[in-house]
């Protein structure tokens, strides 16, 4: 893990953006419906008004995952939380701990923001969904998983304040 760098994603890299989340409606299945162009992220990525982040996992300095997230927020704890819309590493990359390193650092986000926990969907055929279970993630319903308390604490990493 150690070999793997995260960094926010620049304007500059509104190219690699779309292609890794294009990689990713392959791998799931659903390049049909993959809709978005160069524009689109430099628009909701980069533009004046951002909808969402872009962080990208890199080994050797080349591109080897990416994580888009954006804020949500919870009613019922009266805080907020961090949605993970997409986190994607390249077959290239894979078994280097790159993904990993990735939730590691949304969890730190979370921590930093104040946010009660951090969401994502993962399809229930995707053989992620075990990795996820294994970095303390909790199944919210078919494809909802959550990170919240202690674990996203753990998974941040040591030192983390208590929420």
């Amino acid at each position: 893990m150690s070999a793997v760098t995260i960094r926010i994603a620049r304007p500059e890299d509104a190219r690699t953006v779309l292609e890794l989340t294009r990689a990713l409606a392959r791998f799931i299945k659903a390049e049909d419906w993959f809709l978005a162009t160069l524009a689109d992220v430099e628009r909701d990525c980069f533009g004046p008004a951002p909808r969402y982040e872009a962080w990208l996992a890199e080994v050797k300095g080349a591109p080897a995952g990416l994580a888009t997230l954006f804020p949500t927020y919870s009613t019922f704890k009266a805080k907020p939380c961090l949605f993970v819309d997409s986190l994607y590493v390249d077959e290239t990359a894979r078994g280097y701990g790159v993904g990993k390193v990735l939730m590691r650092h949304i969890c730190q986000l979370a921590i930093e923001r104040d946010c009660v926990r951090v969401d994502l969907n993962v399809l229930n055929w995707n053989p992620a969904r075990s990795f996820y279970t294994g970095l303390g993630m909790q199944e919210t319903g078919e494809l909802g998983m959550s990170i919240t308390g202690a674990a996203l604490r753990s998974l941040a990493g040591p030192d983390q304040p208590a929420a």
